[in-house]
């Protein structure tokens, strides 16, 4: 192998490392959101993600990993029975998306699976979660490019602990 061979090894693989370093401890604030990766104890690379707090006490969390966006929201005054669906309602903008949230004591979560809810979230100003007994309003200011950067986040971060740069990424 020659030097130049060498060198462009070298400065692949230092790439690669210095992008899973530079994110790992980092988050970046997008207006209220604030976004960032998550590692196992491992330090494998696992998920990035984008929360902020509501006006009601609510955390909202956006989170994008292999299985795609999700949305949590969290609250210390909720009381859920833990492993039921609540039937809910979001509303974003003009387009509506009714599904199941999945629940533990304080916290429900739900995979964002509608493509069509998922484009009318980037665009809106608010997203309503209906429930059965109240409506959640989520302000969506700065989210269109909240939700750009944790795209950009989990693309940069799903390949980022390769080690061999002459193999193609996995999946």
């Amino acid at each position: 192998m020659n030097g130049r061979a060498i060198f462009v090894s070298l400065f692949l693989l230092c790439g690669a490392a210095q992008a899973y370093s530079a994110t790992k401890d980092d988050s970046v604030l997008i207006g209220p959101w604030k976004i960032e990766a998550s590692f196992t104890k491992e330090q494998k690379f696992d998920r990035c993600m984008m929360s902020r707090m509501v006006d009601n006490g609510v955390e909202a969390s956006f989170a994008r990993d292999s299985a795609g966006t999700s949305l949590t929201m969290t609250s210390e005054r909720w009381k859920l029975d833990s492993g039921k669906a609540y039937p809910v309602a979001f509303v974003a903008g003009k387009t509506s998306w009714k599904t199941d949230v999945t629940a533990t004591a304080d916290t429900v979560r739900v995979a964002l699976t509608d493509e069509r809810f998922n484009k009318a979230l980037r665009n809106a100003n608010r997203l309503e979660v209906r429930g059965a007994g109240s409506t959640i309003t989520i302000p969506l200011d700065k989210s269109a490019a909240a939700l750009e950067r944790l795209d950009r986040c989990y693309q940069n971060n799903r390949n980022a602990g390769e080690t061999n740069p002459f193999e193609a990424p996995k999946p």
